[in-house]
């Protein structure tokens, strides 16, 4: 098995004992006595003689372990996926520091710039009707508008751009 924190690929193997199981990881064994099961929200048991009680959430293949106010996220997979994921590419998320999004699917009320008008961070920007409220849409920063991507009245999606600022 492979143990993955981080980014960070962590071989380990697992051993049946009588009351419990070695899990040896690099150098260092650890000797782990639970009755945990797959699918059980709290872990509980002993490792190396000392009892732990670890809140376990599973969230498709990452599991997320909470203890003593810390979190972690680990995903353990068998060697040969571990592998296959050491070569998928690292998906970036978007630069969308270059845009304005709606936050929410509703109504762009209003435009408060035009393009080429220099904004400052926190000045108002637009409006936007989502639920019969009204959301102002701030700037993020001190920004040039480079252009107006959408007029008012137009129907928005959630994640829409609305002004593309100059970089």
């Amino acid at each position: 098995w492979v143990v993955v924190l981080g980014g960070k690929h962590y071989p380990i193997s697992i051993h049946k004992r009588d009351a419990g199981y070695d899990v040896r990881c690099a150098e260092c064994t650890f000797r782990v006595v639970t009755d945990w099961e797959f699918g059980q929200p709290h872990f509980k048991g002993t490792i190396d003689g000392v009892e732990v009680c670890i809140q376990v959430e599973r969230r498709h293949l990452v599991y997320r372990l909470f203890h003593w106010g810390t979190q972690v996220d680990a995903m353990v997979l068998s060697a040969r996926a571990a592998e296959l994921l050491a070569l998928m590419p690292e998906k970036l998320p978007p630069d969308v520091t270059k845009f304005l999004l709606s936050p929410m699917p509703g109504l762009l009320k209003s435009l408060h710039v035009e393009s080429g008008e220099e904004v400052k961070a926190g000045q108002d920007l637009a409006v936007v009707e989502a639920m019969k409220m009204e959301n102002v849409l701030r700037a993020p920063r001190d920004a040039k508008v480079l252009r107006l991507l959408v007029a008012a009245g137009e129907t928005l999606a959630v994640d829409q751009a609305i002004v593309e600022f100059e970089t």
